[in-house]
C-alpha cells in the first residue's frame, strides 16, 4: 500500500514559477504542498538571473519598443501577444514591489521610482550582474518555509496520476531515503523549468532531465514548439566543469560597452551593441553569427573562436562584474586577455501547451508556470507571473471542488517501474551511461538540422531506449542516496522529452529564432507562424498546428531568408 499525501494544491518545481505560485495558491486560502527535485530556491534556472528587464511604458514608444523586445527578438513572434501586455502590467504594479516586501533592495529616486539600468535595453538588478538570482530566491525560500507550507525536497515525481479525465496528484520518490509516496491534490502546477542536461554541453545542472515534459507526454498532455531551443554561444571551453560559466553579452553595469566575440583569426564577428542592438539577450543572433564562422572555417563549435571584455577598462569590470575574479582563477587578466569559448545547450522556449488566461492544459486539473510553458521564453520576472496565474487559477478550483481518490492499481504500478531499477550486478549497463549518450545524441545533432539528421538522432535514441534501458544495473541496491537509481529514472525521462523534441523539430518546415533546418533556411510567417503542437496518445504520436494571433505587432516580411532576418 503506497502512502497518499493530501493537499489542495500541489506545486512541482521549486524555482520563480514554483515559489511565487507556492506563496499566492497559500493566500488565496489553499492548503499547498511543495516538491522540488533539488532544494528550493537554491538549484535550477532562477539562481542564474542577473539582469530583470525594466518595462518603462511612459512613453507610446517606450511601450511599443518593450512589446517589440519581448515579442521579436525574444521570442521571434511566437509569443502570445496578449500575455505579454498581461505579464508587462504584472512587472510595472506587483513583481518589484512583492519582493521588496520579502526584503529584497531595489534602487530608488527621491520620490520613490525605481531606478533602472541606464542602457537601450533598461534593467534592475538587485547586485552585482549575475547575482540577482541567489537573493531573490533566497528571499522566496525563507518566506516559503518561514509560513510552515509542507515542502518535499530532494524529491523527484516520477509521474503525474490520472483517472483518464484529470490530473489527481503525482507519485513522489524520496531518494534521500528511498521512499516512495503519492500525493493527492485537487489541482496540480507543473513548474519544473525550461532547461534541462540533455547535451554533452548544457546549462542544466544535474537534477534537470526534463522530468515535467516527460510527464506531460505519458499523459497524453499536448507540447508545443519544443523544437525552439537556444543556445549559449560565449560559454566557457575549459575546464569543462565550468561549462556553464557565462560571459554576458549585454551592456555591463556602469558602461554601455559589451563583450565582443571574435573568430580564430581575430576578427570581431559579434558585439551586442553594434549587431543586435534592439535585443536584451541576444544568444539567438550570437549563434546565427558563429555558424556562419563555423561554415567559413574561422571556428569550431568547441572552440577555436574567443570572447572578451579587454576593450573595457579594468576598472570598470572590476568594480561591476563578478568576472575578473573567474580571469584571476584562469591565470588571465581581463584587461587584455579572451577565453576561448563553445557552445552549450540552454533554455528551451517551446513547453507545454496552455490556455494563458489560467495557464491550464488540455488534462483538466492540471495547471503550467513559467518556462514549462510554450508562451513565452522565460525570466525570473514572467515566470513569477505565471506562478500568480496559475496559482489563482489552480486555488480556485482546488477550494470549489472535491478529491477525487487515487488509484490503488495505478500507483501500485508506478511504484513497480520505480523499484523495478533497484538492480546490481557487474553487467549491465550504468545509467550514467545511457545519459552521456543521450547527451552525446543531442548534441551531434546539433544547431545545423535537416531531415536526415533528425531522423538519425531519432533513431539513436529508439536503439537506446530498446537496448540500454532493459539492462539498466546499479551499482548498490542502496534505498539511501542512491544516484545511479536517480539516473536511471531520469534516462527515462530524457528519452521521452528528447523523442518529443525532435519530433516537434521534424514538423516545422522552416527555420526561426535559434532554430536552424538547413534543408528549409527560411523564416516562414505564412505557413509556420504557429504553435506546433505534439502530444503522444495511447502510444501514438499525434501532430497538429494553430496559428499565433498577432494582435500588436506583425512580421514586416511573410518570407526571408533565415541569415538575413534580425529576429
Amino acid at each position: 500500500m503506497v502512502d497518499v499525501l493530501e493537499t489542495d494544491v500541489l506545486v512541482i518545481g521549486g524555482g520563480a514559477a514554483g515559489s511565487n505560485a507556492v506563496l499566492k495558491a497559500a493566500d488565496r486560502g489553499a492548503k499547498v504542498t511543495m516538491v522540488v527535485k533539488g532544494l528550493l530556491g537554491k538549484s535550477g534556472c532562477s539562481i542564474f538571473a542577473s539582469h530583470l528587464p525594466y518595462h518603462d511604458t511612459s512613453t507610446e514608444q517606450r511601450a511599443r519598443d518593450r512589446l517589440r523586445f519581448m515579442v521579436r527578438y525574444y521570442n521571434h513572434y511566437l509569443a502570445d501577444q496578449e500575455y505579454c501586455r498581461r505579464m508587462e502590467v504584472y512587472m510595472r504594479t506587483e513583481f518589484f514591489s512583492d519582493l521588496e516586501r520579502l526584503g529584497v533592495y531595489w534602487r530608488r529616486d527621491g520620490e520613490g521610482r525605481l531606478m533602472a539600468i541606464e542602457s537601450r535595453t533598461p534593467a534592475l538588478v538587485v547586485h552585482k550582474q549575475g547575482a540577482s538570482g541567489p537573493i531573490i530566491m533566497d528571499k522566496r525560500r525563507r518566506e516559503i518555509l518561514r509560513r510552515g507550507i509542507p515542502v518535499h525536497e530532494e524529491c523527484a515525481v516520477t509521474s503525474l496520476v490520472t483517472d483518464g479525465e484529470r490530473v489527481l496528484g503525482a507519485t513522489v520518490f524520496d531518494y534521500r531515503r528511498g521512499r516512495f509516496f503519492a500525493i493527492a491534490a485537487k489541482s496540480t502546477i507543473l513548474a519544473t523549468g525550461h532547461s534541462d542536461y540533455l547535451a554533452t554541453r548544457s546549462t542544466g545542472t544535474r537534477e534537470q532531465s526534463a522530468d515535467g515534459i516527460a510527464m506531460a507526454v505519458r499523459v497524453g498532455v499536448e507540447l508545443a514548439n519544443l523544437e525552439i531551443q537556444w543556445w549559449h554561444v560565449s560559454d566557457v571551453l575549459e575546464p569543462r566543469a565550468w561549462m556553464r560559466y557565462h560571459l554576458y553579452p549585454n551592456p555591463l553595469m556602469g558602461t554601455e560597452e559589451t563583450s565582443r566575440l571574435y573568430n580564430s583569426t581575430g576578427e570581431i564577428f559579434f558585439e551586442q551593441k553594434t549587431h543586435s542592438p534592439g535585443a536584451s539577450a541576444p544568444y539567438y543572433e550570437q549563434i546565427r553569427r558563429l555558424a556562419r564562422e563555423v561554415m567559413a572555417g574561422k571556428a569550431r563549435w568547441d572552440g577555436g573562436y574567443y570572447s572578451g571584455y579587454d576593450h573595457i577598462p579594468r576598472e570598470i569590470t572590476n568594480a561591476y562584474q563578478h568576472q575578473a575574479k573567474v580571469w584571476s582563477k584562469l591565470g588571465l587578466d581581463i584587461g587584455k586577455d579572451r577565453i576561448e569559448c563553445g557552445i552549450t545547450w540552454h533554455m528551451r522556449q517551446g513547453g507545454v501547451n496552455v490556455d494563458t488566461e489560467r495557464m491550464e492544459t488540455n488534462l483538466p486539473g492540471l495547471y503550467i508556470a513559467g518556462g514549462i510553458g510554450c508562451h513565452y521564453l522565460g525570466g525570473v520576472a514572467p515566470c513569477s507571473y505565471d506562478g500568480k496565474v496559475a496559482a489563482d487559477a489552480a486555488a480556485a478550483t482546488a477550494l470549489e471542488g472535491a478529491r477525487r481518490p487515487l488509484s490503488e492499481q495505478a500507483l501500485g504500478a508506478e511504484e513497480s517501474r520505480v523499484f523495478g531499477f533497484l538492480r546490481a550486478g557487474p553487467d549491465g549497463v550504468r545509467p550514467i551511461q545511457a545519459k552521456l549518450r543521450i547527451r552525446e545524441i543531442m548534441w551531434q545533432l546539433g544547431y545545423i538540422k535537416n531531415e536526415q539528421k533528425l531522423q538519425t538522432a531519432l533513431s539513436a535514441l529508439r536503439q537506446a531506449r530498446e537496448e540500454m534501458v532493459p539492462r539498466l544495473s546499479l551499482p548498490s541496491t542502496s534505498r539511501s542516496w542512491n544516484t545511479a537509481w536517480m539516473d536511471a529514472l531520469d534516462v527515462c525521462s530524457m528519452l521521452d522529452a528528447c523523442e518529443a523534441t525532435i519530433r516537434s523539430a521534424l514538423n516545422r518546415k522552416e527555420s526561426r529564432g535559434p532554430f536552424f533546418r538547413e534543408d528549409y533556411p527560411y523564416v516562414d510567417n505564412e505557413n509556420w507562424l504557429c504553435r506546433n503542437i505534439v502530444s503522444r496518445v495511447n502510444g501514438e504520436w499525434r501532430s497538429r498546428t494553430t496559428p499565433i494571433a498577432v494582435p500588436y505587432l506583425t512580421p514586416e516580411k511573410g518570407r526571408e531568408p533565415f541569415f538575413e532576418a534580425d529576429y
